[in-house]
């Protein structure tokens, strides 16, 4: 992978926009809100760098970032800073979350006619931090959070939960979720012939709450199954807690009719997506993790047609348009009703795979948040 995407050199006066990350090209706030949005701009005539810490500095992240030691951190930042320094002149510094690789954007940003722009795509704060005076929070991350966001010339958030979050702390906040490619994921005709009803759940589960998010959907297939034979269940992902969902599975009464796919590659995710029917979105606890996401996949299920049941909570109940572009459940008896109704109706899942996916590409195609995205610079 290239050290840096661009496009054609500024003659124009033009701002630069340089997006730093820490994560991978496999995670979705490094490919989507980094990779993709620059790739977005450039169309724009906008001269665009991306520098992954993970991509072109080798870091660790996702479960193994808690490996690295804070030297490690440091350095780091010191080869980010000397790779980006030269450009970081009359820019936009794109910090995508806020984290250890936050120091270098921030220096650069000091620089003059530099902007800083502090894009939040996840609640990686305490869940229930306390508030002393009812301000101050108890937790260092949200407490560096907020004067990070005071500190920016403007704030991204990914969800509205978080879009009213920063809202306190910066005037200057703009809505603009994940979204998806949506030339990439692209539905494709299935076989009129094919019996057999793909239930599809795939993501990471990186703590408990995610696991237990995949245990409701195998408690919604234990009742299913029974009454329908003609389903299989899959499941792709990753993650410790994934991983500990197949000693489940392996004691399973329908552990035949379960495949576990493990972990799709990205680019490979809208070729696996193609086989399926209908996604899962289960978000079973009420936690400020769960209403600040933007997820990432359901707007490519949406993208592939693929009708979407999910839990009526934070950025999915203002996604999905309930009974028309998929199903909001309020609990697992809901889970399993809607389950039921389009396993049994080929014609329904068609009409609603179809009406999310125009939704999909009227409001959060990559082509349209990138619109979105140049406007909000230029006006700033």
């Amino acid at each position: 992978m290239n050290l840096f995407m661009q496009s054609k050199r500024r003659g124009d006066g033009k701002k630069r926009v340089i997006f730093v990350t820490r994560e991978g090209y496999t995670l979705s706030g490094a490919r989507v809100r980094c990779y993709g949005f620059a790739r977005e701009l450039q169309k724009h005539g906008m001269e665009t760098h991306v520098f992954s810490f993970a991509d072109h500095g080798g870091a660790l992240y996702g479960e193994r970032e808690k490996e690295m030691s804070s030297r490690e951190k440091l350095r780091l930042n010191v080869l980010a800073f000397k790779k980006l320094k030269a450009l970081a002149e009359n820019s936009f510094i794109f910090m995508q979350r806020f984290n250890y690789h936050s120091l270098a954007p921030f220096i650069l940003s000091l620089k003059k006619n530099n902007t800083l722009i502090f894009d939040v795509d996840d609640w990686d704060m305490d869940e229930n931090p306390r508030y002393y005076c009812g301000i101050f929070p108890s937790s260092k991350m949200e407490f560096l959070v907020r004067v990070f966001a005071r500190y920016s010339g403007a704030c991204v958030a990914s969800s509205r939960y978080l879009y009213h979050y920063l809202k306190q702390f910066n005037g200057n906040v703009f809505y603009i979720p994940t979204g998806v490619d949506c030339g990439k994921f692209s539905p494709s005709e299935r076989s009129t012939t094919e019996k057999t009803v793909h239930l599809s759940w795939a993501g990471t589960a990186y703590h408990p709450e995610m696991g237990d998010n995949i245990t409701f959907i195998l408690d919604c297939f234990s009742a299913l199954a029974p009454r329908n034979k003609n389903i299989v269940l899959h499941l792709a992902g990753g993650g410790e807690y994934f991983d500990r969902q197949r000693l489940l599975i392996e004691r399973h009464p329908f552990r035949d009719m379960i495949r576990v796919d493990g972990w799709i590659p990205p680019d490979e995710m809208p070729g696996y997506l193609a086989g399926m029917d209908i996604g899962y979105l289960p978000l079973i606890q009420d936690t400020r993790f769960n209403k600040a996401k933007s997820p990432t996949r359901l707007f490519e299920y949406m993208a592939m047609a693929k009708p979407v049941i999910a839990s009526r909570t934070g950025e999915a109940r203002k996604v999905i348009i309930h009974n028309k572009t998929g199903f909001l459940a309020e609990d697992k008896e809901n889970f399993i009703s809607y389950s039921e109704f389009l396993i049994n109706d080929a014609g329904k899942r068609s009409e609603m795979g179809n009406a999310a996916r125009a939704f999909a590409e009227e409001n959060y195609s990559l082509h349209v948040l990138g619109e979105r995205l140049y406007a909000i610079l230029r006006m700033i």
